[in-house]
């Protein structure tokens, strides 16, 4: 919606007047009646439509009414500033489409202004239309470079579109501005770990974690990337530390106590939960972590007596009937088992755990045909842990599908290889990432490869061992292990920058470039693999390329020195053609 400085304020004289015109119109074409062969003119039909529509859009005007404060300025004042103060009064009222309105005036009457184009993209972003919030808000950063306003609500915009890539370039440039910013930060990593890009959150976070800097929700996040990385050790240490700082916060009770199950520590889960409980006593979802714990612990009298009164405060809490009808099938009641897990089922169809579960109970009760769809169902979920297999095989077996159980024995059997091998390997890790700590590179090689030959399928493992070479001066064996990486995740952006700087060393800048790039695309915030882009493309006379690439480099580290030298060198070069 668009119109001349100063007409907003006069919408409800201009609706009246329209409605006017409105009513001659329907007179001039309905009375005194225009037929053809005794019948209407369809003409007469369109123009009600007309009519109805202009209407319409007459009441939703009328719904941008300004204060009459405001609307009494606005007959003698139509500068920026009158029309700010609208969009202000507007957006604090959640009426963003007149708040867009408004501010898309402010902007007309000065468009200098970063502040009153950021506003605009912001009321547009509000009201739901994050792509057209996007224009006004990439105008007010070049308008306003440092306003970290525009990068959080251009990310966001980023975000509500799905372009997650756009949205954390976003949240760098924010931190680069304001490398403190705690919202910044929850967002990049937010994002980070929806990218299953691990490595880079705890790039981010452990320096702030080592300074003891980090909030509660961003402690739970890096926690979340050691846990996914297969670095219990760091998680559940970076947790404890945490909830001593902060020992009443429910989300790192809540996130120590899953890494704590994860480790088969379920008894010293079950104890911080408890404490929890006793100071959180009217908290109904930590109580209901407190039965999963004591369920783990197969701790039954006190599950039991918890299980109850829950049902009975929350009846249609699926995760208390699961735990419930999991409760149930431990005990050997499977009748009941089943009432409690299909009411689950029935409220959380894709909860992997209480379908595996009712499998588990209907096959008790050799209802195998149903135990087989209901198991069936949990991998195809994602429940991949050796006892889902072993229990369809059985099912199958008992089915007379003797070829097709003996498939899921055999991924029982790889399976439960694999758990072994992970639980091995990061044990071997943690005592090699010591080793290094301690400078015995020898001892954290041997470690590090040991590891890797046990979970030959996790690329941090051989990132890690490629640094420890690269510290002992084994290139050859670093670039096999990086490759190895690469091969395993094509997306790890650290490696992908390793990589290239190996083949930067040895002349090949093809081959480096290739790897910066893919770097910088795994990970659009790197700044570093920025920088070493930006460099190869210089040396390789590609200097409006390497001129972008150090662009990114100043906005992610305004401070960078190297970016500046070589920003200055381009220029310099520019100006000479």
């Amino acid at each position: 919606m668009s119109h001349e400085p100063g007409e907003l304020g006069d919408r409800p004289a201009r609706c009246g007047l329209r409605l006017l015109c409105q009513g001659w119109l329907i007179w001039r074409y309905t009375g005194p009646p225009m037929t053809f062969g005794g019948k209407p003119m369809v003409r007469i039909r369109i123009l009600l439509l007309i009519v109805a529509v202009l209407g319409g859009t007459c009441r939703a005007w009328s719904m941008c009414t300004p204060p009459d404060a405001i609307a009494a300025q606005l007959k003698t004042r139509h500068d920026a500033a009158i029309y700010a103060q609208l969009g202000m009064w507007f957006a604090d009222r959640h009426q963003y489409v007149c708040a867009s309105d408004s501010f898309r005036n402010a902007v007309a009457a000065d468009p200098a202004s970063a502040r009153y184009t950021y506003l605009l993209g912001l009321s547009l972003y509000s009201d739901g239309h994050a792509s057209e919030a996007v224009h006004p808000l990439q105008q007010a950063i070049s308008l306003d470079p440092k306003d970290v306003d525009a990068y959080m609500a251009l990310g966001a915009a980023f975000d509500q579109m799905g372009n997650r890539g756009e949205a954390e370039t976003q949240w760098r440039q924010a931190l680069a501005v304001a490398p403190q910013s705690v919202l910044a930060l929850d967002n990049l990593s937010r994002d980070l770990l929806a990218d299953g890009n691990y490595s880079s959150v705890i790039t981010l976070l452990k320096p702030l974690a080592d300074a003891g800097s980090l909030t509660v929700p961003l402690s739970v996040k890096l926690s979340v990337a050691y846990s996914k990385s297969g670095l219990l050790d760091d998680a559940s240490a970076l947790l404890h530390t945490t909830l001593r700082a902060n020992p009443s916060s429910l989300p790192v009770v809540e996130a120590l106590a899953g890494v704590l199950i994860l480790q088969t520590r379920v008894q010293e889960a079950t104890g911080i939960v408890r404490t929890a409980v006793t100071q959180h006593p009217h908290d109904k979802d930590v109580q209901v972590l407190y039965l999963r714990t004591l369920v783990l612990a197969n701790d039954t009298a006190q599950a039991e007596a918890l299980s109850r009164a829950l049902l009975v405060s929350n009846p249609n809490n699926w995760e208390v009937l699961y735990l419930t009808g999991s409760l149930k099938l431990f005990e050997g009641d499977y009748p009941a088992s089943q009432k409690y897990l299909e009411r689950s089922v029935a409220l959380k169809p894709d909860d992997a755990e209480s379908r595996f579960d009712l499998g588990v109970a209907l096959a008790r009760m050799k209802a195998e045909s149903a135990a087989k769809e209901q198991l069936q169902k949990a991998i195809a979920l994602g429940y991949n842990k050796p006892e889902v297999h072993i229990e369809l095989a059985r099912t199958l077996q008992a089915l007379g599908d003797a070829s097709a159980a003996q498939e899921q024995l055999q991924l029982y059997q790889q399976s439960l290889r694999a758990q072994s091998a992970q639980t091995q390997a990061a044990g071997q890790a943690a005592l090699a990432d010591q080793a290094v700590n301690a400078g015995h590179l020898q001892q954290a090689i041997e470690l590090y490869r040991n590891a890797l030959a046990t979970d030959p399928n996790e690329p941090l493992l051989a990132y890690k061992l490629a640094m420890a070479l690269d510290k002992s001066g084994d290139i050859a064996g670093e670039r096999t292990a990086l490759e190895h990486a690469i091969e395993l995740n094509p997306r790890f952006a650290l490696a992908q920058n390793q990589l290239g700087y190996l083949d930067s060393q040895q002349g090949d800048s093809g081959s480096a470039e290739k790897h910066f790039r893919l770097a910088v695309q795994a990970d659009p915030g790197y700044a570093s693999a920025w920088m070493n882009l930006a460099a190869t493309l210089y040396l390789e006379s590609e200097w409006q390329e390497s001129k972008a690439a150090v662009g990114h480099v100043l906005l992610l580290d305004p401070s960078s020195i190297p970016a500046k030298q070589l920003s200055e060198q381009l220029d310099a070069m520019e100006k000479q053609q």
